[in-house]
């Protein structure tokens, strides 16, 4: 997959291309459906799947107090892109002088003479240009008179519930992990590297892998019932994501242990993907009662992740 860093990026030449636009944070279904609808059709026509995207995200440039936490990093985003089999990723930097081109003006300038796109997958729901103003109708009749067509995606719901990145968001946030991946299609994650914590969990019989992440969005306080991603494969664990609080409060932190695991992992870059939230993150008056919960802690993980067959967790691991 190419990666270009601008629209104008002097290199950036793609014959026929079928294209989507928008942030795609989380890449939820409503995204994935877009962006099956490129990939196919380009492929279908011999031409190039090409996503449309912006950074920073437009809110923390038009209104700073409102721009929400980010689902996906950067680099989860694009592996995810390409995972689809998208052929490139634009990524357009969004400033003021951006956010003030009239939606005309930005389909005539990008949309046409520069990308001389043949057809662009959108949602219903979409708006763009100067205070996004322009609408779907707005870009058909654009696509009319400047030679590309236009294809729409009707909003998705789940359960009676439209799919959104703000409602996936929340969820995640209220630890309701389980409720995430029909919103997904997948299982929440976050990537990170394995550093050395305060080794407490070794010394009480649990060896923690320290997880530092720069996930904007994490899950409530809590223990989950876990998956971790080493070099492809998957490793049942039960995590805690918190404070600490028994040994008095500290940075929060991430760290899982991983059943029937022996090796290093220090230094290695992981995915971890979260199943099911067990309980909240409590204080003990002992370090003894909570190794006893811990111990429960990890029966209950390990009964939740083995209902989860191989084949249903790679499909959702995705």
């Amino acid at each position: 997959m190419q990666i270009f860093r601008h629209i104008e990026h002097r290199n950036l030449s793609l014959p026929n291309p079928i294209l989507t636009m928008g942030n795609f944070d989380g890449i939820h279904l409503g995204h994935q459906t877009l962006l099956r609808q490129v990939v196919q059709e380009a492929k279908a026509t011999s031409g190039h799947s090409v996503v449309l995207t912006f950074e920073p995200h437009p809110l923390r440039v038009l209104a700073p107090e409102r721009a929400p936490r980010l689902i996906l990093t950067h680099k989860d985003k694009m592996e995810l892109l390409q995972s689809f089999g998208v052929d490139a990723v634009i990524i357009q930097r969004f400033d003021w002088t951006f956010a003030n081109l009239e939606a005309k003006e930005f389909v005539q300038r990008y949309l046409i003479d520069r990308l001389k796109v043949r057809k662009i997958w959108v949602g219903r729901d979409l708006g763009f240009g100067k205070g996004r103003k322009g609408r779907v109708e707005d870009l058909i009749r654009l696509g009319v008179e400047g030679g590309f067509e236009v294809g729409i995606v009707e909003p998705i719901q789940v359960g009676g519930v439209r799919i959104s990145s703000s409602r996936i968001r929340e969820l995640i946030e209220r630890g309701d992990v389980h409720e995430v991946n029909r919103f997904l299609g997948r299982y929440h994650f976050v990537s990170g590297r394995v550093t050395r914590g305060h080794q407490r969990g070794r010394h009480l019989g649990f060896p923690t892998a320290n997880i530092v992440t720069r996930a904007e969005v994490l899950p409530l306080d809590g223990i989950y019932a876990t998956f971790l991603q080493v070099d492809e494969h998957p490793w049942p664990s039960v995590t805690n994501i918190g404070v600490n609080p028994t040994f008095g409060d500290g940075p929060r932190t991430i760290e899982s242990y991983i059943f029937d695991f022996q090796g290093d992992l220090y230094g290695q870059s992981v995915r971890l993907f979260f199943v099911k939230r067990i309980r909240e993150e409590k204080k003990f008056s002992s370090p003894s009662l909570l190794v006893e919960q811990m111990q429960k802690d990890a029966l209950s993980a390990q009964r939740i992740l083995s209902e989860i067959g191989v084949c249903e967790w790679e499909g959702l691991a995705r």
